[in-house]
């Protein structure tokens, strides 16, 4: 158990380090902020979960893989990912770095083919600060500053329950959504006269359940070799929420501070839509896995307090390969697993007739460490990628991101012998 601390503390730490500076993409702007692409124990062949299984990681994204874990240990896993950003346009250039996608995952076996997982996982990032000037076509001297600033995101906590039926394996997540996002507006005329600037701040509380879910059959087509599919749903469900708006004037001189507009919605929705993620995997040796997976979220559909915000549909595709040259092997580079993959993704956003498309690359390893009464897997993924464009005045975003993932196993139901 030191062990497990130990790891917490230096996971608590990369957070720290990572969110000095919490400012991430201008495209989390939008909905309830940037939904992640590629996290989970997977992230190294792509992003693929809907049909990948095995008794090491906790994939919390098809809850019907809880059934392929050890049926004598228990697990703990942690994951967080660190990311270094190249935002440009076609005049303008700037960097940021941030922490965000941390996991913190449990399961267990209850009984004979049940197994249990719970777990918080981060569900959205919303993290921008945008400055944008104006001059006056009276006095040219003159102009107004305009600074967009948001933060924030969504979380969730999550229990989850899988049944194995035969080969079929299906499960649920019951999760809690929870989270606020904020949006804030500063506009001062400069150069500073004796008059007044404009404050507005915009608070989105979302607070709700959400179920998720799973199944998984393999199905097995020689001695060594094995096709597996799978597929995790969410149905659409309208998240209770509320928001607050509240706008105020204050003097250049003397601080005052004076309220111009102050409005709430008690009793709002955001309308989170259908979403599915299905894909197959072949494993061949015990030795070689080849996955891939489909994504798509029907987000034309997506609403906050009643007014739907006109995105598209979002499309995901990735696809993703591992080796283990020999689980059982002397030397430590037999048993590590070798993981690579790519995906792509058409997302909601769509401006000036633009699709706002990410692309990335994936490569990694998975590094099995054997103890006295514990077995530890560590992570580390390496995601290269870009999003946006530059074509009809967008952004463009070169991203880097390191996934670190840590999973426990450790004997609790295995009683001890007398001899």
């Amino acid at each position: 158990m030191k062990k497990i601390f130990t790891s917490i503390a230096i996971l608590l730490f990369t957070l720290g380090a990572w969110g000095q500076n919490n400012m991430g993409t201008p495209y989390s702007k939008f909905g309830v902020g940037l939904l992640p692409d590629n996290y989970g124990a997977y992230t190294g062949m792509g992003g693929v979960s809907a049909a990948m299984r095995d008794n090491y990681n906790i994939n919390f994204l098809n809850p019907a893989s809880y059934t392929a874990l050890d049926s004598m240990r228990f697990y703990f896993q942690m994951g967080v990912t660190g990311e270094y950003v190249d935002v440009s346009t076609y005049k303008d250039h700037s960097n940021y770095k941030v922490a965000q996608n941390a996991s913190l995952n449990m399961a267990f076996r209850v009984y004979k083919k049940t197994f249990v997982s719970l777990g918080l996982v981060q569900r959205s990032d919303r993290g921008f600060d945008l400055i944008y000037s104006y001059p006056l076509i009276e006095d040219p001297t003159m102009f107004y500053v305009q600074q967009l600033e948001g933060l924030g995101g969504l979380n969730e906590a999550y229990l989850g329950v899988a049944y194995q039926f035969g080969r079929l394996s299906v499960g649920v997540n019951a999760s809690y959504v929870f989270g606020k996002v904020e949006d804030r507006l500063t506009l001062v005329m400069q150069p500073a006269t004796s008059g007044y600037y404009l404050k507005s701040q915009t608070l989105t509380r979302i607070n709700s359940g959400l179920f998720t879910l799973g199944f998984q059959i393999p199905l097995p087509l020689t001695k060594k070799s094995e096709l597996t599919f799978g597929g995790s749903f969410n149905f659409g469900t309208s998240l209770h929420g509320n928001r607050t708006f509240v706008a105020n004037k204050i003097s250049n001189t003397s601080g005052t501070i004076i309220n111009v507009n102050d409005e709430s919605w008690d009793n709002g929705e955001v309308f989170f839509p259908f979403r599915m993620i299905v894909g197959a995997s072949y494993q061949y040796n015990k030795k070689w896995i080849f996955a891939g997976d489909y994504t798509f979220q029907k987000m034309s559909a997506y609403e906050e307090f009643g007014t739907n915000q006109e995105f598209q549909d979002y499309h995901k595709a990735a696809i993703g390969g591992s080796l283990q040259p020999n689980e059982t092997g002397r030397y430590w580079w037999q048993r590590n697993k070798y993981t690579a993959g790519a995906y792509f993704t058409r997302s909601q956003l769509r401006f000036n007739y633009t699709d706002i498309n990410t692309y990335g690359v994936t490569i990694g390893t998975q590094m099995p460490l054997r103890l006295a009464r514990q077995e530890l897997m560590l992570g580390v993924a390496v995601d290269l990628g870009m999003r946006g464009t530059h074509r009809n005045n967008q952004i463009l975003e070169k991203y880097a991101k390191l996934r670190i993932n840590i999973a426990f196993k450790e004997i609790w139901f295995m009683k001890a012998k007398i001899h």
